[in-house]
């Protein structure tokens, strides 16, 4: 699957875990602007149906991955393979193994430094030969934060970048700030929480189905607007 996907308004470009490991791998010797990846979750899906930003976000990126299956369901698509790596979080696993295989030297980004702290260590941990360059965490509440953050990262010019949001202030962040930053490829993982810390974090299921319930809700809404129109 690589296709041009449409969900409520939002156009963008798709893929399955092994096409977007060779995109990657493409990207990874190109010197134009910034390649930029991203997870496509429910919630950042929502958040841009109100936030005209986000949705200028997901369309900027190179390539998307679905990070819920209801996101595939939304776009039409009804794909086994696609829904087995959704479900085991294949992209984020697969990544970090490429990341490690070629020992790249990576920036990790959080939007504050308990989530940078607490990637970091998953990674060094589980990943050890990835080279960690740089650290930092976006809301510090300094007025010059941005321009901090961009002079950090480009200090120790990384082969890549890789962001953990909880409310979506990093994908604001590369949106604005993509032609400024020098690496090759910018990753926002979204909140990665329960892939970091592992099965000991519970997920919170009952907020889980409320989100679901609210997309499909939106999605279907959009639709019958459409209908209408």
């Amino acid at each position: 699957m690589n296709e041009k996907i449409e969900i409520m308004g939002i156009s963008l470009d798709t893929c399955s875990v092994e096409e977007i490991i060779d995109s990657i791998n493409i990207h990874w010797n190109q010197e134009e602007t910034l390649s930029t990846y991203g997870t496509l979750t429910m919630k950042l899906l929502m958040a841009a149906q109100k936030d005209p930003e986000l949705k200028e976000y997901i369309q900027m990126l190179d390539k998307a991955v679905p990070d819920d299956p209801e996101v595939l369901e939304a776009a039409g698509i009804h794909d086994g393979k696609i829904e087995e790596e959704i479900s085991r979080h294949d992209f984020m696993g697969t990544l970090f193994w490429l990341l490690a295989q070629y020992r790249n030297h990576i920036f990790i980004l959080g939007e504050t430094l308990e989530d940078t702290e607490e990637m970091s260590r998953y990674l060094e941990e589980r990943y050890p030969d990835i080279i960690i360059e740089g650290k930092d965490c976006l809301m510090t509440g300094e007025s010059d934060q941005v321009d901090r953050v961009i002079n950090e990262i480009n200090g120790v010019d990384p082969q890549a970048v890789l962001s953990c949001s909880r409310t979506f202030e990093l994908e604001k962040f590369v949106k604005k700030n993509r032609k400024m930053i020098n690496s090759r490829v910018w990753f926002s993982l979204g909140n990665c929480q329960e892939i970091w810390k592992g099965p000991g974090l519970k997920p919170a299921w009952l907020g889980k189905i409320m989100e679901k319930n609210i997309f499909k809700k939106m999605v279907s809404g959009y639709k019958e607007e459409k209908k209408e129109m």
